[in-house]
Formats: structure tokens, C-alpha cells, sequence
């Protein structure tokens, strides 16, 4: 039976070659990629059930499907998700009144912006 190709390093900017899918030998005790749910716990667990499910629904019926950040900059962009106005690692709740509809750029943005504010009080 013939050989399997070697394969780039699963490491990002890696150019070692490995002969088994994976990681190189330099990266492979790397903790890179996805988080397991052992770790991070179920979306259940995090508070993202059934009744997220509903509410996430309702507020982006609410909203009208349309990115409420984009909208204020004056741009139509349709939300794809829904956000904490005031993050619940800062102290926000689930209301209805603390949510919002928003893109996936302006989520990115908005996660960069707490995380960064989380590391400084760190």
C-alpha cells in the first residue's frame, strides 16, 4: 500500500511538513483551535438554552432582523446574531432590554473591544 502525501502543520504560518495529519513536532504540545465543551461547559451550561433560543427570536423580530450598531452609523446590514448590550462578565442580564440584533463584523468588533477592556482589569 503506497504512502499518504506528507501535510503542511496544522499551526498557522507553520511550513513543517508532517507525515500524519496534525501538528509538527514544535506544535504539537500547543493548546491551539477549538475549545472543547469540557472546558468551556455545554451552551446549556453557559446559559444559551431553550429560553436563549426564544429570546434570541424575539429581539431579532424585534429589531427587524437589522444590525442595531450599523444602523445607528446610519447602514442597513441584517443582523445573523444576538448580543449583550452590557456584557454579563460586566455585570448584564438576560432582559429583553439588555439585547440587541447585530452583524457579524460588528460582533467581532464589539468582542474585541470587551476582551481588550477584560485584559486591562486583569
Amino acid at each position: 500500500m503506497p504512502r499518504k502525501a506528507p501535510t503542511p502543520c496544522r499551526h498557522f504560518g507553520c511550513r513543517n511538513v508532517v507525515t500524519e495529519p496534525g501538528f509538527c513536532t514544535e506544535h504539537a504540545r500547543e493548546q491551539t483551535g477549538w475549545v472543547s465543551d469540557k472546558r468551556r461547559g455545554s451552551r446549556h451550561a453557559r446559559g444559551y438554552g431553550a429560553a436563549w433560543v426564544k429570546l434570541r427570536e424575539l429581539v431579532l423580530k424585534r429589531d427587524g432582523g437589522l444590525c442595531q450598531p450599523c444602523l445607528r452609523a446610519r447602514r442597513v446590514t441584517r443582523a445573523t446574531q444576538v448580543d449583550h448590550i452590557k456584557p454579563k462578565a460586566e455585570g448584564g442580564t438576560d432582559e429583553e432590554s439588555n439585547q440587541q440584533s447585530i452583524c457579524d463584523a460588528c460582533h467581532k468588533a464589539k468582542t474585541a473591544r470587551e476582551s481588550a477592556r477584560a485584559r486591562t482589569r486583569a
